[in-house]
């Protein structure tokens, strides 16, 4: 039992030798990367990352460790659970100084594992400090790293001390000479019973070559340590490229669901409104028709009244007919683009509506994101029509991202009432349906009282090259108004 610490540690640094001489410079073989490892400025990095995260670990398990125990000293008067929920974040902030320090060593990036969203009230806060597993994981990082920072700031310290001072002896001989050097030659001689005693020369050459032989094991070995370190905050401070995966499944999941939803629901949508609209209209016009040929000759005034009624139902089914055609592809969204179709409809809203864009004047999305921008827009303004009572309301349209990977942010703004949610089976769980199944993501933000703001985010990849660009358009109408739309600045 004695000896299970000593052989823990031996493999431990037999590991982080191996380790730290597969880690070595590309192109050349292991035994050449152990060799010069000492040159490679990647062993002095982790060394300083090992003698960093001591500190670190230090800090942090006295201040997680004070406020836990604080914390559960004070839950009877209730104050205990606001300390607990700091020790929480503090090791939120500790698995932060974790990834930027095992990054010191190797560049390769870390992504911090996602956290529960605080959210707006207290129970979500609540919720989000003390249910999120992340958050969990980063409070246990805190108490299994600190006898790992020890154990391996004592090895890299012992290696490298032995090291530097083994290299030193024979200069320190060569300074000092033999009597300066005795007092270490003497302890050692003689080596083996009845033999004679080393000269002090050869008991400082030896050493230096001991100290030779040890820096590239120290070298290694740090950066072997750091390698096995760096493993241990990428399983428990950050994400897995399985957690990655396993949520990509579920939003691809969500998304085939959501377009399904999306689907089911417009050919419901267009089945119900031919069944209850223009096919009504035509019935009517064809019985209409059938009654004036039978008349013609008998009645030719009642035959006339008969064409005169047909011909206004032919004129209300094609209108009908045409705003069915708008409501599944808008003319002017296909021919002059978002924010020209977005004028439109803020024209015709009976709020007052400005719209503003950052898009390049002209720029084109693609079609699949203009339909669904036009639909988010076209539903929320609905809905302020209808239900917020309010008094001025605002489109804003803009880029977000770098040019290979641009998002479109839509967002819609009014002073109303509040009090808008996304309730399955309304309007607005129809947009979010529509917009998930883009990959994109929708968010309310409607208290009580108002302002509401309906914010909509849509992956487009790229925005197909414009003439000019256009800094901002704004378009303002009110009922009846027939605003033109979105206009340049003057």
């Amino acid at each position: 039992m004695i000896g299970l610490p000593f052989l823990v540690l031996g493999i431990l640094l037999v590991l982080s030798a191996l380790l730290g001489a597969r880690v070595g410079r590309p192109g050349r073989g292991a035994a050449a990367a152990f060799v010069l490892s000492p040159l490679h400025p990647a062993a002095w990095y982790a060394t300083f990352a090992i003698l960093a995260g001591s500190w670190v670990e230090l800090v942090a398990f006295v201040v997680v460790t004070s406020l836990f125990s604080s914390g559960a000293s004070l839950l009877v008067v209730g104050i205990g659970i606001v300390v607990i929920g700091l020790g929480i974040e503090a090791s939120r902030v500790v698995a932060r100084v974790e990834r930027r320090r095992a990054a010191i060593a190797d560049a390769r990036p870390l992504l911090p594992h996602l956290y529960r969203p605080y959210g707006r009230g207290l129970q979500d806060l609540l919720l989000a400090v003390f249910t999120d597993l992340n958050r969990w994981r980063d409070v246990v990082y805190v108490f299994v790293a600190f006898p790992l920072t020890l154990l391996e700031l004592v090895v890299v310290v012992t290696l490298w001390t032995a090291a530097l001072v083994l290299v030193a002896v024979p200069p320190w001989y060569a300074i000092a000479g033999p009597a300066g050097f005795g007092a270490v030659a003497t302890p050692i001689a003689p080596v083996v019973p009845g033999t004679a005693a080393f000269a002090p020369g050869w008991v400082a050459l030896v050493a230096g070559v001991v100290g030779v032989v040890l820096l590239p094991v120290a070298a290694s070995v740090a950066r072997g340590l750091m390698a096995l370190h760096r493993a241990v905050i990428s399983g428990l401070l950050c994400d897995s490229e399985q957690r990655r995966l396993e949520r990509r499944v579920e939003v691809l999941e969500g998304s085939r669901r959501a377009v399904l939803d999306v689907e089911a629901s417009e050919l419901r949508r267009i089945e119900r409104d031919l069944h209850d609209g223009a096919q009504q209209r035509l019935v009517a016009l064809a019985i209409d028709l059938g009654l004036a040929a039978e008349r013609i000759d008998s009645d030719p005034d009642s035959a006339r009244a008969l064409v005169v009624d047909a011909r206004d139902q032919a004129r209300q089914a094609l209108a009908e007919l045409r705003d069915l055609v708008r409501g599944i592809a808008p003319a002017i969204l296909l021919d002059r683009g978002l924010v020209a179709a977005l004028g439109s409809i803020a024209g015709r809203c009976p709020v007052p509506t400005v719209v503003e864009s950052m898009l390049p004047q002209g720029a084109r999305l693609p079609d699949a994101a203009e339909r669904a921008a036009y639909f988010v827009v076209a539903e929320a303004l609905a809905n302020v029509a209808k239900h917020a009572s309010a008094t001025r309301c605002e489109v804003r349209v803009r880029p977000d991202g770098p040019p290979e990977a641009v998002r479109l942010v839509v967002e819609v703004r009014d002073d109303g009432a509040g009090g808008a949610r996304i309730v399955p089976g309304g309007g607005l769980a129809g947009l979010a349906n529509r917009v998930q199944a883009l990959d994109g993501s929708i968010a309310v933000e409607s208290p009580e009282g108002g302002p509401t703001v309906i914010r909509a985010v849509l992956p487009v990849g790229s925005v197909r090259p414009a003439d000019a660009a256009l800094p901002a358009a704004a378009a303002e109408g009110a009922g009846g108004a027939g605003a033109a739309g979105a206009q340049e600045p003057r």
